[in-house]
């Protein structure tokens, strides 16, 4: 074997002891030039050469894409955790008689025990991240069994402060759903199938939103017409209650007892993940799919002080922050551009689940499309968020209704700018790792996000 090429296997082949695999050209960091650099220009720190007989066998196994699938499956239901009460909020006010303040304080939750715990959780992913995953589908599990507690107990405290629990709870495995996507594709997958498995693990997240948004109002059958009002949501006063009861026959005890049906679905989901994570979710393949998944990274704390004084990071940091972020936040508040228009809370409902099932079929769509051209990707980048600029300006002008606007022209303009912007998303993650390289994959998800 010339030591310039190593073997890749099927999963298959690796079981028949099969060596005839196919062969590839050895690329960097096994290469003996002092210097080369990623594809997208960024020098990479010189590895030591090897000879052919220390070159790691590379294998890609099928079971890769259950990894995928179950950890995509355990971020979707983390996001609809977090999102529990935002779609059902005049229902729980209705039944339990909460704050305004209350529901908005349950999802401050997440990104406030994001913060403080995203420096332990990137450490111990580094670690184990088999470890780390047991941890945050137990914390889920653990948060949404005790929102259970109606079943003991009938006080309405205890079960406000057991969802205050459970949002902190779930707050904390933010971190690993957010970080650990990069890693994961980095373990499991070659270089060409990682932009792919980025998309669809952030893609499933993306689509928690999206069902929370349909299961909530479904399971909990009342509406803020309840009371008269449809526009907006307000603290139910005693006399709201009882008006409500005799105009609609709708019952505390009814909402209460739906409420807890959601609560149930919810642990039944998360005991369920969880032991499925408990039974097989290993750290890593016992051969790595790609010579650089092999490579030892760079100790956590020296990771830190390499991206903090890697200025290209911190651009495409702030690049994510600015395009990700911000819409991020719009999406929760559009109702506030759209009602002066003349559109109805429903018309708004579906603009918003409509564009969450079209931000995660394009962004896996992009993804599977960016993994052919990598070494156009930056430019690929660019040219979505120009076009994503375009439909946001579109939808801004109609908002000022310095534009014609219609219900269709809205639908599209949020639609395109949306899913369009959500694209660059996990091409942003997999473009920064590239930067960083050889800092850790978890660290620079948890510092992107």
């Amino acid at each position: 074997m010339s030591s310039d090429k190593i073997p890749i296997l099927t999963e298959e082949q690796e079981t028949d002891g099969n060596d005839d695999g196919k062969f590839q050209e050895l690329p960097p960091p096994y290469s003996e030039i002092d210097q080369h650099q990623n594809e997208l220009g960024s020098p990479v720190p010189k590895q030591d050469s090897v000879e052919s007989s220390d070159l790691p066998l590379l294998v890609v196994y099928t079971r890769r894409w259950y990894i995928l699938i179950l950890f995509g499956v355990l971020a979707c239901h983390q996001c609809i955790v977090w999102n529990t009460f935002g779609p059902i909020e005049s229902g729980v006010q209705f039944a339990y008689n909460w704050s305004n303040s209350t529901t908005p304080m349950l999802a401050n939750w997440g990104t406030i025990m994001f913060c403080l715990s995203v420096v332990p959780l990137s450490k111990l992913v580094e670690y184990d991240i088999r470890t780390t995953v047991l941890l945050i589908s137990g914390l889920i599990a653990s948060g949404t069994v005790l929102r259970c507690c109606r079943l003991i107990t009938k006080n309405p405290t205890v079960f406000l402060v057991s969802c205050h629990i459970c949002a902190i709870l779930t707050g904390i495995s933010g971190v690993t759903i957010m970080a650990a996507p990069p890693l994961i594709s980095s373990q499991w997958f070659p270089t060409s199938e990682r932009t792919t498995a980025t998309s669809i693990n952030l893609a499933f997240n993306m689509l928690g939103n999206g069902l929370s948004m349909l299961l909530g109002p479904a399971l909990v059958h009342f509406s803020s017409n309840t009371t008269g009002n449809a526009s907006t949501s307000h603290h139910y006063t005693s006399y709201q209650l009882t008006v409500a009861n005799m105009t609609n026959g709708t019952t505390v005890k009814q909402v209460r007892d739906e409420i807890d049906i959601y609560m149930y679905s919810h642990a039944g989901v998360a005991v369920a993940l969880f032991v499925l994570i408990c039974i097989y979710f290993p750290s890593k393949p016992p051969h790595p799919p790609a010579p650089s998944s092999a490579i030892e990274r760079t100790e956590f704390w020296l990771g830190i002080k390499t991206l903090l004084g890697n200025k290209n990071v911190l651009f495409a940091c702030f690049a994510y922050s600015i395009s990700q972020g911000v819409m991020g936040v719009w999406l929760s508040v559009m109702v506030n551009n759209f009602r002066p228009l003349g559109i109805s809370d429903q018309d708004i409902g579906l603009m918003g689940f409509f564009s969450v099932l079209s931000q995660c079929f394009c962004a896996i769509g992009i993804g599977f499309f960016t993994d052919r051209l990598k070494q156009h990707m930056k430019m690929i980048l660019l040219m979505l968020l120009v076009l994503a600029t375009i439909c946001f300006v579109w939808l801004m002008l109609m908002c000022l209704q310095m534009m014609p606007h219609t219900l269709g022209y809205l639908y599209a303009a949020v639609i395109l700018a949306t899913s369009i912007n959500f694209c660059c998303c996990p091409l942003f993650f997999e473009m920064t790792v590239e930067i960083a390289y050889p800092v850790n994959e978890s660290l620079v998800g948890g510092f992107l996000t």
